[in-house]
């Protein structure tokens, strides 16, 4: 599961955005930060002690400063337009991720080919699952056990993921030990399949066929019942 914040409109069109270029990245407080947030009308010094002298270029960029701040995730995007308050801001989740992975095109690289071999990894069903490493450098293109830091990297992503309990590493091969699939889990991935149209295992099950429903309908006891002529009660003995 994820999580993250934004900034959510009622019945919008379509998605506007703008080409941005970031000049500068002003990190405050984290205190700081929030006042920021909720008053991003008011004049501040770190907005006027670093003016932008290009708001748009000639290719219609958009020049900001993103502020960030300490223990915060978020950031925000800010286009003075010579002013010392956020004239133009835009919200910018997960604004941390972008300053690492947004801004080194190899790291961000690398952390698709990991991120695709953990969720590899994790996706494997059952409560005890087995992964010989070694089968993952012909896929991904990463030799794990002659890379340390990478293999270790791996390790503690998995350790992120909350349904692995833990792991052994015996050489190459890699056992997973995961908690079972709880009813919710269950259900969910059930209005999944629905959704995308794959048979759910319980609604396959055989029908019962006409004649086994008159086999069953026959054992079950009937009320006695008045006889039309006489109006004796008569049971299932004497039909």
């Amino acid at each position: 599961m994820l999580k993250t914040r934004a900034n959510f409109r009622c019945k919008e069109t379509q998605i506007e955005t703008k080409d941005c270029v970031i000049d500068k990245v002003i990190r405050l407080s984290g205190t700081e930060f929030d006042r920021f947030s909720h008053n991003l009308l008011r004049d501040w010094d770190f907005i006027r002690d670093n003016p932008i002298d290009t708001v748009v270029d000639a290719e219609g960029r958009y020049h900001c400063l993103l502020v960030v701040g300490d223990g915060r995730r978020d950031g925000i995007l800010v286009n003075p337009e010579g002013s010392s308050y956020a004239r133009y801001s835009s919200f910018i989740p997960n604004a941390e991720d972008l300053l690492t992975v947004g801004q080194y095109p190899t790291l961000a690289a690398l952390n698709q080919k990991l991120t695709g071999i953990v969720d590899h990894i994790a996706g494997q069903a059952g409560e005890r699952v087995a992964v010989d490493l070694l089968d993952l450098e012909t896929e991904y293109g990463i030799d794990l056990m002659r890379n340390g830091v990478l293999l270790q990297t791996v390790l503690g992503m998995l350790d992120d993921k909350p349904e692995i309990r833990d792991y052994e590493l015996d050489k190459n091969m890699l056992t997973l030990h995961c908690e079972p699939e709880s009813a919710e889990q269950a259900g969910m991935r059930a209005a999944d399949d629905h959704v995308a149209g794959t048979p759910d295992p319980a609604a396959q099950e055989e029908k019962p066929s006409v004649l086994k429903l008159i086999r069953d309908a026959k054992q079950v006891p009937r009320p006695p019942r008045k006889d039309k002529t006489t109006g004796r009660q008569r049971g299932d003995a004497e039909l």
